[in-house]
């Protein structure tokens, strides 16, 4: 591997797209790209949002798969290509260079070059301080009523931790009500918020209670089919599952490095339908410039923003044969 002092100006080396982000939303990018003839890069830090095992769902033919099985899927697609890198480090700096190129370090600080830039980094998840909650969540603490139930169905009865974005009285509501649709009763829970408990009350349809004790830890049960909460009075409830929404946040410093705009609860600021960033020659695909967070989504903003992508591009001079760039690669795969 070259050194950052060992960076090539060959035209070879300048990759169309460096793509930051190896799950839905930059192989999505990638293979719209590559039907372009558009050469790209792919960096995958290997450490994705949902590390809890969770199936796949709502994606057409894939629903029940291993999210890593469908992802294999998409790489190996890409890899036949020839046209398509795939570097298994981090990004840890970007920079726009006076001519309008791009340049990132990897986590080894060997630089990449390229024309435009996509960021599909996705969002962390930022768990409440309650014991016992990122043990279960995406196991039994569901973010997503659409995503998630569908398998609990019958149960009867189910909670939701109205904290955070869910401490909106109307968010509240609205995934209480998903929640009835596959069990019998829902509790909301205000984690000892009694304001919040007085704004629901007159919100509340059959099959919904409340309940303002203060919630001190969850655990799921010994065969994983029920969670419980443990309340400061000492007492504890069971449930099928619970919902819940935890904050997110960006935490890649790559927007700060170029400078990028963002909003509040969604992340990276994008114009539809493309999703080309406040800078030009950026995009973003995915739940990092997305309220919607999920598979298809990512799927269609990638593809949406490959497109947008490829028409910024002049027609590719890559030649798929030869000899390999100055990273030494020439379609292939770098750890």
């Amino acid at each position: 591997m070259p050194s950052t002092s060992e960076i090539a100006t060959d035209e070879q080396d300048l990759y169309d797209v460096l793509v930051v982000g190896g799950s839905h939303a930059g192989l999505s990018a990638a293979l719209t790209l590559y039907r372009a003839l558009h050469r790209c890069v792919i960096f995958d830090s290997l450490a994705p949002r949902d590390s809890s095992g969770t199936n796949v769902h709502l994606t057409s033919g894939w629903d029940g798969s291993n999210p890593e099985k469908l992802k294999e899927a998409q790489r190996c697609e890409l890899e036949a290509t020839g046209v398509i890198d795939f570097v298994s480090r981090a990004v840890v700096s970007a920079k726009k260079l006076p001519n309008g190129t791009f340049e990132v370090a990897d986590e080894n600080n060997v630089v990449w070059k390229g024309r435009r830039m996509l960021l599909a980094i996705g969002m962390q998840d930022v768990y409440p301080g309650i014991e016992g909650y990122a043990e279960s969540y995406g196991t039994r603490i569901f973010n997503c009523m659409f995503c998630f139930g569908y398998e609990q169905r019958g149960s009867p009865s189910a909670g939701l931790l109205a904290s955070g974005i869910l401490a909106n009285p109307m968010q509240a509501i609205i995934n209480t009500k998903d929640a009835l649709k596959f069990v019998d009763h829902v509790t909301i829970y205000t984690d000892g918020n009694e304001e919040l408990k007085e704004q629901l009350s007159d919100k509340l349809t059959e099959g919904m209670s409340i309940d303002s004790r203060k919630i001190t830890s969850i655990h799921a049960s010994q065969e994983q089919t029920d969670v419980y909460l443990d309340f400061d009075d000492g007492n504890l409830q069971g449930l099928a599952f619970l919902v819940h929404k935890p904050d997110l946040t960006l935490t890649s410093s790559l927007v700060e490095d170029l400078g990028l705009e963002t909003l509040p609860g969604i992340g990276i600021k994008v114009s539809p339908p493309f999703s080309q960033t406040s800078v030009e020659g950026v995009f973003a695909a995915g739940d990092c410039c997305s309220p919607v967070r999920t598979i298809p989504n990512a799927l269609s903003m990638g593809s949406s923003a490959g497109c947008g992508l490829a028409r910024q591009l002049p027609k590719s001079t890559w030649r798929r044969a030869g000899k390999a760039n100055a990273n030494g690669l020439n379609g292939g795969i770098v750890s």
